[in-house]
């Protein structure tokens, strides 16, 4: 009986280590490259900082006349995790080192149109934000390397600034007023990305 008790208690010590932990890594992207940050708060739950090096692609032109533009720049995240499937897996005797589970999570990133390099004069990026709600689903896998799935609805902020009027002054000097316009759009925001925790 001590032994099954003493086994017990061994494997359920064991069994609390594989639940949420602290990971650092680095990870890449369908367009880009990134870095997280995800801090356990307790068991199931997380907190995420990611900052990631994108590209964003769009073609300009006509159908004879096709013209493939890049633009890359910088996007910031905060992400909160729920890992609802930690107990389950540990039960069916899965993997669940480095957060390797299924999650919920409320995600809100901004695109500050830092760092950003197009191949397109004088294409700039429009103040952006997005906050969604995702499903996603994370693995270990050779020790410390990872791929995540992620996907869910949000919700797009956007502030555009248009150009309001234009004109010159008695001494030929260009003035250009602008305004800005603020708009929101449902969106879906999907990721896959992988990657290697330190």
């Amino acid at each position: 009986m001590k032994k099954l008790i003493f086994t017990f208690l061994l494997s359920s010590s064991l069994f609390a280590q594989e639940k949420a932990t602290d990971l650092v890594g680095l990870s890449l992207n369908f367009m880009g490259f990134g870095a997280q940050y995800e801090k356990a708060i307790n068991d199931n739950f997380t907190g995420q900082a990611t900052v990631e090096y994108m590209g964003v692609f769009y073609s300009v032109g006509h159908v004879l006349d096709f013209d493939l533009k890049g633009l890359y720049t910088l996007k910031l995240s905060l992400e909160g995790r729920y890992y609802y499937n930690f107990d389950k897996r540990i039960s069916n005797g899965k993997n669940t080192k480095n957060n390797s589970a299924n999650y919920l999570a409320f995600k809100g990133s901004i695109y500050p149109d830092w760092l950003t390099t197009t191949n397109d004069d004088g294409k700039t990026l429009e103040k952006r934000g997005i906050v969604a709600f995702n499903y996603g689903i994370r693995r270990s896998f050779n020790k410390n390397l990872f791929f995540e799935f992620y996907g869910g609805p949000g919700i797009i902020f956007t502030q555009e600034k248009i150009l309001n009027t234009s004109y010159l002054s008695e001494n030929k000097e260009r003035h250009e007023a602008y305004y800005n316009i603020n708009s929101s759009e449902t969106s879906i925001d999907v990721g896959f990305r992988i990657g290697y925790n330190f």
